[in-house]
């Protein structure tokens, strides 16, 4: 991956890929795409929950799932710093740092770390 550079995070409730130079190929078990020019991405299902499965889980679940989010949401940060991925997916970053933000909300209420 010499020369390459890419994000990978959470975007509005899916795992997104950004090509920032270089070249990637992105694959799963649905198939793969390959990513060869500056500013093109794919998306893949998310692990961040939404508020609503929140919801229907159990405050074990909750709190797993949580935790895991937090882990998820601490690279929004490092996007957010990020002024090309910014100039890109902008909205994104910012409806996925809310989010994010309500996630935390939630932690915190459970008087989570």
């Amino acid at each position: 991956m010499r020369g390459t550079e890419f994000w990978g995070g959470p975007i509005n409730a899916k795992y997104g890929v950004l090509l920032l130079e270089g070249e990637v190929t992105v694959s799963n078990q649905a198939g793969s795409v390959t990513l060869s020019a500056p500013g093109q991405g794919t998306d893949i299902a998310s692990r961040l929950p939404s508020e609503e499965s929140l919801d229907t889980m159990s405050l074990e679940q909750s709190t797993e799932q949580i935790k895991l989010a937090m882990i998820t949401c601490a690279r929004v940060a490092s996007l957010e710093a990020n002024p090309l991925a910014r100039l890109l997916r902008g909205d994104e970053i910012k409806a996925l740092a809310e989010r994010c933000e309500l996630i935390k909300a939630r932690q915190d209420s459970l008087g989570g770390p």
